[in-house]
């Protein structure tokens, strides 16, 4: 037998949980639509987790807040989201170039710059703090000699320094010249255009 179930010693394992990383047999365990594995146990699960913490030791609200899963997982799917509005955008100007006169508020070519740099820039901030996530994840797992979120941790790594990066790159490369654009001259200019379409 390869790995018994933890509950279960005369049985193989097959699987580990994703939050104990205790191995467990079929009966034990419980797979999601996202086909993560789990204690059928709550209970037990949440115990046995209890247990592996030091005793009277208080526990960082820091370091919990870095190493949760569903906030590093929002913060992606941010990234993510910001990186269609980046693609949605470039093609959008790229249409109207071609056809003619632009919307009136439109004609000011800083307006979509402006969005697409700012757009970047919040990106650019999430990457740092998914970085530092990802790297809390890594020590807090070798800390405690769990493995739980390591995998998710190296997924993490891989699509920021494969896929978001580069691409934030050059979308930034892409509307820097609009990067020190002027938030009340591009407001008054929206105004200036608004009155010129009445006159």
């Amino acid at each position: 037998m390869d790995r018994p179930c933890h509950h279960h010693p005369d049985r193989e394992a097959a699987g580990t949980c994703c939050y104990c990383d205790r191995p467990l047999c079929g009966e034990c365990l419980l797979t999601n639509r996202q086909e993560k594995s789990f204690c059928r146990r709550e209970d037990d699960c949440l115990a046995y987790q209890d247990e592996l913490s030091s005793p009277g030791e208080p526990a960082s609200p820091i370091v919990d807040y870095l190493i949760d899963e569903f906030s590093l997982d929002a913060q992606v799917k941010r990234v993510s989201g910001i990186l269609e509005e980046l693609e949605e955008l470039k093609g959008l100007l790229d249409d109207l170039e071609g056809d003619g006169p632009a919307h009136p508020l439109e004609v000011d070519p800083r307006i979509p710059g402006f969005c697409a740099y700012k757009l970047t820039e919040e990106a650019v901030a999430l990457l740092g703090l998914i970085s530092l996530r990802v790297e809390f994840i890594r020590k807090e797992q070798e800390l405690s000699g769990r493995s739980v979120l390591l995998e998710r941790a190296n997924e993490v790594q891989g699509f920021l320094e494969q896929e978001a990066g580069p691409k934030i790159r050059e979308y930034r490369d892409w509307a820097k010249p609009c990067s020190d654009t002027n938030v009340p001259d591009l407001l008054a200019s929206i105004g200036t255009q608004d009155q010129e379409q009445e006159s």
